[in-house]
């Protein structure tokens, strides 16, 4: 999934999960990106993505360039204090190409969308997964979990749409 549509399906991730907060007052919750396997922060942003949780990004060379850049990057970033302005160039020049490659990576489309909480409540968690803004295939209909998922990435996006 491209940035744009990346973004446009954030946005709309954000915006059911107002509305469904404000009918599950008792619950405090949060939105988070995941796979079967992790989650991470929900962003818009790829290179925060593959920083964070890699395996959301699809595979490629522009995702192996983009690692090498954020290694290097991070390893320079040690020690700002102590750099020549060789190193302070160098740092600027590997800044500029993560900018110029990030709009290269894409998100997997089947990327979860998911609510997590800080605050419980088992009776609205279990109201919330009958609710008609969660996603009735991706979220267990049943008392033995708690997981409520919005959506994928892609279904998101195309149920934003119909917004527009």
């Amino acid at each position: 999934m491209k940035k744009d549509r990346l973004q446009i399906a954030v946005k709309h991730a954000n915006v059911l999960f107002k509305k469904i907060m404000n009918k599950y007052d008792q619950l405090g919750g949060y939105l988070v990106l995941s796979s079967e396997t992790d989650q991470c922060s929900l962003s818009d942003d790829p290179t925060a993505i593959l920083k964070n949780l890699p395996s959301l990004i699809e595979d490629s060379e522009s995702k192996s360039f983009v690692l090498n850049l954020i290694e290097q990057i991070s390893q320079l970033e040690k020690d700002k204090q102590a750099m020549s302005q060789t190193s302070l160039n160098k740092l600027a020049k590997l800044n500029r190409d993560l900018n110029t490659f990030k709009d290269n990576l894409f998100v997997k489309k089947e990327t979860f969308v998911e609510i997590r909480f800080s605050k419980q409540n088992l009776e609205q968690i279990y109201e919330m997964q009958k609710d008609p803004l969660i996603s009735k295939v991706h979220t267990p209909q049943s008392s033995a979990s708690i997981r409520i998922v919005l959506g994928t990435l892609e279904e998101l996006y195309q149920d934003s749409e119909k917004y527009v």
